[in-house]
C-alpha cells in the first residue's frame, strides 16, 4: 500500500499548470481553435508564473492566427518577443509577427521583422521561412 499523503497533495497543486497547458494544448492539436484560445487564456489568468507562460502566450497567439485574429496574435506574440526574448519560441513569434504584417499589408515593417528574423537566427528554419516570405513579397512586387 503506498500513502501518498501530504507530498502527494503538493505534487498535485504544483502539476495543475501542467495538467492545465496540456489541455489547452489538446484542444490546438484536434483543431478547435475557439476552445484552445479559452483554454490558453484561462490558463494565462490562473497560472501568471507558470514555467509554461512563454508557451502557452505562443499558442494562444498560434490559435488566434489561424483563426485570422491578427490583432490578438500580434498582441501574444508581441508579448513573447518582449518579455520572453530568451525563450525558444522567441523566434517562432518574431516570424509570426512579420507574417501578420504582410497579412495586413504593412509591407515596410514585415520587410523590417523578416530582415530581422534572418539576421539574428542565421540558418535556422525560422530564417528560411522569413527568406521565402520576402522572396514572395518581391514577386508580388511588394
Amino acid at each position: 500500500e503506498i500513502s501518498l499523503g501530504l507530498v502527494g497533495s503538493e505534487m498535485c497543486i504544483r502539476d495543475r499548470d501542467k495538467v492545465a497547458y496540456d489541455e489547452a494544448f489538446s484542444s490546438l492539436k484536434s483543431g478547435d481553435y475557439q476552445q484552445s484560445i479559452a483554454d490558453f487564456s484561462q490558463f494565462v489568468t490562473t497560472f501568471p508564473t507558470s514555467v509554461y507562460i512563454p508557451n502557452a502566450l505562443y499558442w494562444l497567439g498560434e490559435a488566434s492566427y489561424v483563426s485570422r485574429n491578427f490583432k490578438r496574435a500580434l498582441d501574444e506574440f508581441t508579448k513573447v518577443v518582449s518579455q520572453y526574448p530568451a525563450h525558444s519560441k522567441a523566434k517562432d513569434a518574431m516570424l509570426k509577427i512579420g507574417f501578420i504584417q504582410y497579412e495586413n499589408k504593412q509591407w515596410q515593417q514585415a520587410r523590417e521583422t523578416l530582415g530581422k528574423v534572418i539576421a539574428s537566427y542565421p540558418d535556422t528554419t525560422v530564417s528560411s521561412l522569413a527568406q521565402k516570405r520576402l522572396e514572395r513579397m518581391r514577386q508580388e512586387k511588394h
